[in-house]
C-alpha cells in the first residue's frame, strides 16, 4: 500500500514539474500606438480559451512597458490603461517569447492625422492644431456630404448659392483663402471663389482633417486661411467587405451607394458607387415648377489599389462625380402648347491621385502625393415643350463651358536624427493650373508655381518643440515672395499643451479673377489683369487642458487668431457698360487696401463612459479698409456658438446625439466708390440623431431630424448689391427647412 502510495505521489510530481517546465517565459510589451513609448501602469489579465471571463493571472507594466508571465499557449490576452482603449488579443503559437501591443487614446481612436505632418501623428502630438471629424463623427451627424459634416462646426462658416452651392470660410477667411484636398490632392474648379461643398461625397471618407490658420510653406496658394484634407478608407483587417446604403429625406432627398473592399495579403481593391437625387425644394412657390433649392441628380464612383507592408505603402486611386442641376423656368402658354426657358448645368469631377510612403531604417520617410484633378461645367439654356417635353437649345449668350485642369506633385522627404533631436522635412510642391471658358479672355490660360520648401523639428526638451519653415516658389504670371512660419509646442505631463505660431500667408489671383469677361442678363462681371497677389500675416495661440478622474475626463481649449491681409481680393461695383442691360450691376475683382479678422473661442468637453458633451462660443471681428485716397474702415463684431451631447443608452445600444450651432449676425461689404455693408441677421440650428447596430453590425440604422428650428431665409439689411443675396424681403438663403431622414446601411465582412 505504501509502495502504492509512493508511486502515486511520484507520478503526480513528474507530471506537475512536466507541465511547469512546459511553460514558457512570456513578455508583453505595451506601447502608444502613435509616439511609440513604453507605457508603465497598464493592467494586463491572461485568459484560458476555454473561459474568457475569469483571468488565470495578471501583471501591471514596468517603467519599460514590460510585464512578465509564465504561460501555456494559447491564450487571451486583455491590456487596459487608464484614457486609452483597451485591447484584446488571442495567440496561439507556442514559440513567442515576446508580444508587443499597441494602444490608442480613449475617444481618439481615429484622430490620428497626416496633414502638415512628418509622419502620422496624434492629434495631442501634432505641432497644428488640428480638429479631426472621424467615421463615426460622420455617422453620427447623419452626414452626406462635406456640407453636412461642417454645418455644426465652431469657426467654420458656410454661404448658401442656388447656382454656385455652399462656400465655406475659416477664420473669416472664404472662398479661394481655404484649400480643399483629397489624399493631398487639390480640388479644382471654383465658382465665385469657392468649390461646392454638396459635391464632395463621403462615402468613401474615413476622416476629415481640418487645420485652421496658413499652410502656405506646405501647399502653397490657397491655403492661406487653412486647409481641408479629406482621407479615404485605408488598408482594412477584413478581407471581405461589402455594404449597400440607402438615404432619405422628407425634402426630397433619395440616394443609394453601394461598395465592396478584397483583401488578400499586402494587396487591397476597393470600389464605390452611388446615386443622390433631390427633387428641388421651395419655401414660397412663385409658379408651379419653380425651386429654390435647384432639383439636381448626382453620380459618383470611385475604384482603389493599394499595397501595404511595414516598410511602404502604394495606393492609386481614380474617381468621378456627376451633377445634372436644372432650374425650370415659368410655364408661357401661347395658343395650344405650353413651353418654358429651362437652365441645365451639368458638372463633372473627375480626380486621379497616386501616393508613396516608404519607410527607412533611419527614421525617415520619403512621400510622394501625385495627382490630377478636373473641373468641367456645361451651362446650356433651353426652351422645353411641357406638351411633347422635348427641348431645343437657344443660341444665344445664355451658354457656356468651362474646364479646368490641375495638376499635382508633392515629394516630401523627411528624417529625425536622434543624437541632435532635431527633424528635417525636405518637399517640393508643383502645381499646374489650365483653364478653358466661353467667358474667358483668350478662352484659354494657364499658371504654373513650383516651389521647393524646408523645415526643422526641433525637440529642445521632450516637452517643448520648435517648427521653423521655409518656401520659395517661381510662379509664371508673378512674383512670389519668401514665405516663412514658426510653430511652438509645449506639454506639461499630458495635462497642459500650449500652441503657438505665425505664418505668412499668400495667394495669386486665379485665372478667373484675372481674365473673366461674363455678361448676361442678369450679370457682368469681368477680371482685372492689374491684380496684385493677396499677402497675409497670421498669428494664432490656442491651450489644451486635460482633466482625468477615474472615469470622467474634462478638456478645456481656449484659442485665438489674428489675421492681417493686404490687397485682399473681391468683387468691386463699377459704373455700368454701355452695352449692358439696364439695372445690371457691373463687378470687377479689384483689390481691398487690407482686411483684419481677428478673435477667440473657448470650447469645454466632457467625457464619462458613454456621455460625451461640449460647448463652444466663438467672437470675431472684421475689419475691412477700402483702396481709396480717402481711408474708410468698417467694423463688424459677430458671435458664434455652439453645443454638442451624445450618448449611448446601454441596454437598448441606442446612440443618440444632439448638435447646436448659433451663427451670429454677419456683414456684407460692398465696394464702389466707397466701401459699404449690409448686415444678415443671425440664425440657430439643431440637429438630433439616434443609431443602432444590429446582427453584430451587419445592419445599421440612423433616424435623425435636422434644422429642427426652421431656418429658411434669414433677414438682410442693405445688400440689394451684393452678389449673392436671394434678394426681396426673403433675404439670404440658409437652408431648406426642417427636414427628417432615415439612413439603413447593410454590410458584410469576412
Amino acid at each position: 500500500m505504501k509502495k502504492c502510495c509512493r508511486l502515486v505521489w511520484a507520478l503526480f510530481f513528474i507530471v506537475s514539474s512536466t507541465s511547469i517546465f512546459a511553460q514558457n517565459d512570456l513578455s508583453i510589451l505595451v506601447i502608444d500606438e502613435v509616439t511609440g513609448a513604453p507605457m508603465p501602469g497598464a493592467f494586463v489579465c491572461f485568459y484560458s480559451m476555454q473561459d474568457a471571463k475569469n483571468p488565470i493571472a495578471s501583471s501591471i507594466t514596468h517603467k519599460n512597458g514590460l510585464a512578465n508571465i509564465q504561460h501555456n499557449m494559447p491564450l487571451i490576452v486583455k491590456v487596459a490603461h487608464l484614457g486609452y482603449e483597451t485591447v484584446l488579443d488571442t495567440f496561439k503559437t507556442e514559440n513567442k517569447k515576446k508580444i508587443t501591443l499597441s494602444l490608442v487614446e480613449s475617444g481618439n481612436l481615429n484622430d490620428v492625422v497626416i496633414t502638415g505632418q512628418y509622419a502620422p501623428s496624434s492629434t495631442a502630438n501634432s505641432v497644428y492644431d488640428v480638429k479631426v471629424l472621424n467615421s463615426e463623427t460622420i455617422k453620427s451627424k447623419g452626414a452626406v456630404n462635406l456640407r453636412d459634416a461642417l454645418s455644426n462646426e465652431l469657426n467654420i462658416s458656410q454661404s448658401t448659392d442656388p447656382v454656385f452651392g455652399s462656400g465655406i470660410s475659416i477664420n473669416g477667411i472664404s472662398g479661394e483663402g481655404v484649400k480643399i484636398m483629397v489624399d493631398g490632392v487639390p480640388l479644382t474648379g471654383r465658382l465665385e471663389g469657392k468649390i461646392d461643398l454638396s459635391q464632395i461625397n463621403l462615402n468613401n471618407i474615413e476622416r476629415v482633417e481640418v487645420v485652421e490658420g496658413p499652410l502656405s510653406v506646405m501647399y502653397g496658394t490657397d491655403a492661406m486661411g487653412g486647409v481641408i484634407n479629406l482621407i479615404t478608407k485605408s488598408f482594412q483587417k477584413e478581407k471581405i467587405h461589402v455594404f449597400t446604403k440607402g438615404y432619405y429625406e422628407t425634402v426630397g432627398q433619395y440616394n443609394i451607394d453601394a461598395g465592396a473592399t478584397f483583401r488578400k495579403g499586402n494587396h487591397q481593391l476597393s470600389g464605390n458607387f452611388g446615386r443622390y437625387f433631390f427633387d428641388g425644394y421651395s419655401n414660397v412657390k412663385t409658379y408651379e415648377r419653380y425651386s429654390e433649392w435647384r432639383p439636381k441628380e448626382q453620380y459618383m464612383g470611385d475604384l482603389k489599389y493599394t499595397f501595404s507592408n511595414s516598410k511602404m505603402r502604394f495606393s492609386i486611386a481614380g474617381s468621378i462625380f456627376r451633377e445634372l442641376m436644372m432650374n425650370r423656368g415659368e410655364p408661357k402658354y401661347v395658343a395650344d402648347r405650353v413651353s418654358a426657358k429651362d437652365e441645365h448645368f451639368l458638372t463633372y469631377r473627375p480626380m486621379v491621385n497616386a501616393t508613396f510612403l516608404y519607410n527607412f531604417k533611419n527614421k525617415s520617410n520619403l512621400d510622394i502625393v501625385a495627382g490630377y484633378s478636373g473641373f468641367f461645367r456645361f451651362w446650356n439654356t433651353v426652351m422645353k415643350d411641357l406638351t411633347s417635353m422635348s427641348e431645343t437649345i437657344i443660341p444665344s449668350e445664355m451658354q457656356d463651358t468651362s474646364t479646368y485642369h490641375q495638376f499635382t506633385l508633392r515629394p516630401i522627404y523627411s528624417m529625425y536624427t536622434k543624437s541632435l533631436k532635431v527633424g528635417f522635412q525636405f518637399g517640393l510642391d508643383i502645381n499646374h493650373e489650365r483653364t478653358t471658358q466661353l467667358r474667358l479672355a483668350n478662352r484659354t490660360q494657364q499658371i504654373t508655381d513650383a516651389a521647393a520648401f524646408v523645415s526643422m523639428k526641433w525637440y529642445i526638451t521632450k516637452d517643448l518643440v520648435l517648427q521653423p519653415a521655409l518656401r520659395y516658389a517661381y510662379n509664371t504670371r508673378f512674383l512670389s515672395p519668401v514665405v516663412p512660419s514658426l510653430n511652438i509646442k509645449y506639454n506639461y505631463r499630458d495635462i497642459f499643451t500650449l500652441r503657438t505660431s505665425y505664418g505668412l500667408g499668400y495667394r495669386a489671383p486665379s485665372l478667373k479673377e484675372l481674365y473673366l469677361n461674363f455678361k448676361d442678363s442678369n450679370h457682368d462681371i469681368s477680371g482685372n489683369e492689374s491684380l496684385k497677389p493677396e499677402t497675409g500675416h497670421n498669428v494664432q495661440l490656442s491651450a489644451n487642458v486635460v482633466l482625468r478622474k477615474d472615469e470622467h475626463r474634462i478638456e478645456l481649449k481656449p484659442s485665438a487668431f489674428f489675421n492681417y491681409i493686404n490687397n485682399k481680393i473681391d468683387l468691386k461695383v463699377m459704373p455700368p457698360s454701355p452695352d449692358a442691360a439696364p439695372g445690371v450691376v457691373s463687378y470687377r475683382y479689384d483689390n481691398f487696401k487690407r482686411v483684419v479678422t481677428y478673435g477667440g473661442d473657448f470650447t469645454i468637453s466632457y467625457n464619462w463612459k458613454r456621455l460625451n458633451a461640449s460647448v463652444g462660443a466663438l467672437l470675431t471681428e472684421f475689419e475691412t479698409f477700402d483702396n481709396s485716397l480717402k481711408e474708410q474702415t468698417i467694423k463688424n463684431l459677430s458671435p458664434d456658438a455652439n453645443a454638442k451631447i451624445g450618448y449611448l443608452i446601454p441596454k437598448a445600444e441606442i446612440s443618440l446625439n444632439v448638435f447646436y450651432k448659433y451663427t451670429g449676425r454677419r456683414a456684407v461689404f460692398s465696394m464702389n466708390s466707397s466701401l459699404s455693408t449690409g448686415y444678415v441677421e443671425g440664425f440657430h440650428t439643431i440637429d438630433v440623431t439616434a443609431s443602432r447596430s444590429f446582427w453584430k453590425d451587419r445592419i445599421q440604422l440612423t433616424l435623425g431630424g435636422k434644422n429642427l428650428a426652421g431656418v429658411t431665409n434669414v433677414n438682410a439689411q442693405n445688400v440689394s448689391g451684393a452678389m449673392h443675396s436671394s434678394g426681396g424681403s426673403g433675404g439670404f438663403m440658409i437652408n431648406r427647412g426642417r427636414t427628417f431622414f432615415v439612413s439603413l446601411v447593410l454590410q458584410y465582412a469576412k
